[in-house]
């Protein structure tokens, strides 16, 4: 053989080496062995394997000495109400969600600003597992459509109030969910039905009391408006590229009315067009989302309205007055503006530093939103295009908890590359820079999301045990721009997470702490980034504590609602791609070190249980040090008042144990 050919084959051995599937190890294969043939299917096993390691994981943390003192300011603290997500009539009336001493948020309206609240959906619906998930109200007042769940399946039933509060179920199927309604008049709707993997428009009469499929098509679709037969839509190719398109609810066909790009709802005008905010209009990828408006005659050619030169978190368009109100976003603190559709400013009042959000408007032009910030509890205003004042329309109590003290800044952080990373920092009053100080770094989910300084009851309970926390907005978060948003998607996905890994450093290199003073904190996308940091950095940490966390992107993109599966797989990979194998957590189970909470809702439609169900799995039968809970009575999130209590006190039992106890020790 000649030196060449030797070469060669070396060569090719060690080619086909680097770039051999990403495997899991025997070990975990083996574990999962003995998952794998019940973990979705066997209710009783599930139903088996979960009381058992919730009454140990009860057991484990209750016994802590830090679970009295923490399950009763977490009480008070949790108590405290929120109201939020208003609708104004055009008759005046204002509607919203808010939660008064009751497990769960009920549905209100009020006729005057600050008047008596009137109650509409009952009480005895949290004892019967029965939550809200949205609303929608007909402009003159006479239909209200609201979205009801079981068990935060996010399977959605809706059902139809009168004015007088009268209500019943209008359309019912447990295996789907129903969501999304466009009004058509007082007595037709149209609406999106999820079920059997498929995504489809309906149309609802409520005189017939008739349900016909209007469109399916294979892509994630959303009602936007409907205007002379036509329904606005935007098609979903994954979470950062979409289209705006046409369905004809009488041929029921459907046409595109701009390319593929970054779009983010859509109104029709008077005037024969639709104004809609997008990145088209762009020349520069660091540039934010402009207001645009394209001719239903001329479709696929925008025209310039507005450039706020700033993210714009949401808008609310007036057609009858030819405005749109929009909530821009500075570093996540919240700006209102208006303008007509030459881009003209329409004055509007100004608010307190914090964030103004879930916008409302009648056609009169009254505009209704609600706001919070760090230290101001969550309170609704409203006011009328026009005039400068702000009339408070509904807050809650505090019960005289002074949350002044809270702090919070927004710092820049370097990553590996040098890229600066925003993030919020929350200080104790008297944080030293002593390198001891206990730190909570907190992902948020997403991916394309981000941390916000609204307010947060929990923070006051971690301030006050001497806690800094740190949220990191990584690439891939949204709030910086469509560029900054995409900077995650397929390989580079490992950049985004060495910036939540630079978090860690940045807090250790600024003096404020060390590693083995650091618990990590996520839900959701925040809860795989957890699961992520548990196997490549765990020497940078104390414990980790992941919520609904994915950690095996094949299980949970194969699993998940059909919703969120396509946006899952054109940012993180296709179903059995190396790629996919390279970013799950579980594929690296043996290399976890530190402690870890992981979590679970049953009725998940996002991350199926089966996942952390499988990832605590593995990881015990490895043993390493791990608690589950799964919670048998929720989805994606907590649904109830006691659910939320205990499921914090859990948390924050676990994490006061892990940077807490060795300093006092």
């Amino acid at each position: 053989m000649t030196r060449n050919a030797l070469f060669w084959i070396v060569f090719i051995l060690i080619a086909t080496f680097c770039s051999s599937p990403t495997m899991a190890s025997e070990e975990v294969e083996k574990a999962l062995e003995g998952i794998d043939p019940w973990v979705r299917t066997d209710t009783t096993r599930i139903m088996t394997y979960i009381e058992q390691q919730n009454a140990h994981t009860d057991s484990v943390l209750r016994a802590s000495p830090y679970w009295e003192a923490t399950n009763r300011d977490l009480s008070f603290l949790l108590g405290i109400d929120y109201v939020g997500g208003p609708v104004v009539d055009n008759t005046g009336r204002i509607y919203f969600m808010m939660r008064i001493t009751g497990e769960s948020a009920a549905l209100f309206y009020l006729d005057e600003p600050m008047g008596w609240p009137r109650q509409l959906t009952p009480n005895n619906w949290a004892a019967m597992g029965l939550t809200l998930g949205g609303y929608r109200v007909h402009p003159s007042g006479e239909v209200l459509l609201v979205e009801v769940m079981k068990h935060g399946s996010e399977n959605y039933d809706i059902y139809l109030f009168e004015r007088d509060g009268a209500f019943r179920p209008l359309i019912e199927d447990p295996d789907a969910q129903f969501g999304n309604i466009i009004f058509k008049n007082t007595g037709e709707f149209y609406l999106i039905a999820d079920k059997d993997d498929r995504r489809t428009v309906l149309h609802y009469d409520m005189a017939a009391g008739k349900l016909d499929s209007l469109y399916t098509e294979d892509e994630y679709v959303s009602l936007l408006d409907y205007k002379d037969d036509l329904l606005l839509c935007v098609r979903y190719f994954s979470f950062s590229e979409s289209q705006l398109f046409l369905i004809d609810t009488r041929t029921r066909k459907s046409r595109d009315l701009t390319e593929r790009g970054l779009f983010f709802g859509g109104d029709f005008t008077l005037d024969g067009r639709v104004i809609t905010l997008t990145s088209d209009l762009s020349s520069d990828p660091e540039d934010f989302m402009k207001f645009a408006a394209v001719d239903l005659k001329t479709p696929k050619k925008l025209q310039l309205i507005m450039d706020p030169k700033v993210e714009t978190e949401e808008y609310v368009f007036l057609d009858k007055l030819g405005i749109t109100v929009a909530g821009l976003n500075r570093d996540g603190y919240a700006q209102l503006i208006a303008f007509d559709m030459k881009g003209k400013p329409v004055e509007v009042p100004s608010t307190e530093v914090g964030i103004a959000g879930g916008l409302a408007a009648n056609e009169s032009g009254r505009i209704a939103f609600g706001f919070s910030s760090p230290k101001v509890a969550p309170a609704l205003f409203t006011f009328k295009l026009g005039e400068d004042r702000l009339s408070r329309v509904a807050e809650v109590s505090t019960f005289g908890f002074d949350f002044s003290g809270i702090n919070v800044e927004v710092i820049r952080y370097p990553s590996s590359d040098g890229f600066e990373i925003p993030a919020l920092l929350y200080k104790p009053q008297d944080a030293k820079l002593d390198g001891n100080n206990p730190c909570l770094v907190i992902y948020h989910g997403g991916p394309p999301s981000q941390s916000r300084p609204y307010f947060q009851r929990n923070m006051a309970f971690a301030l006050s045990r001497g806690m800094m926390v740190l949220f990191p907005n990584v690439r891939g978060s949204t709030g910086y721009g469509p560029a900054y948003q995409e900077m995650d998607d397929l390989e580079d996905r490992e950049q985004s997470l060495v910036d939540c890994e630079r978090a860690l450093d940045y807090l250790v290199e600024e003096g404020w702490t060390s590693f083995d003073r650091i618990a990590i904190w996520g839900g959701s996308y925040g809860g795989y980034v957890v699961n992520y940091l548990s196997v490549k950095t765990p020497e940078k940490f104390a414990c980790g504590l992941s919520e609904v966390g994915i950690s095996d992107l094949d299980h949970t993109i194969q699993y998940s609602s059909v919703s969120f599966r396509r946006g899952w797989e054109r940012e993180m990979g296709p179903v059995g791609s190396d790629l996919t194998r390279k970013l799950s957590p579980l594929t690296y189970a043996e290399a976890v070190q530190r402690p870890l909470l992981i979590t679970a809702g049953f009725h998940d439609r996002r991350v199926p249980a089966s996942d952390p169900r499988r990832f605590h799995w593995v990881l015990d039968a490895l043993g390493k040090d791990v608690l589950y809970y799964e919670e048998v009575e929720t989805g994606h999130w907590e649904t109830q008042k006691s659910q939320l209590i205990r499921d914090y006190t859990y948390s924050y039992v676990f994490i006061q144990e892990h940077i807490l106890m060795s300093n006092e020790e």
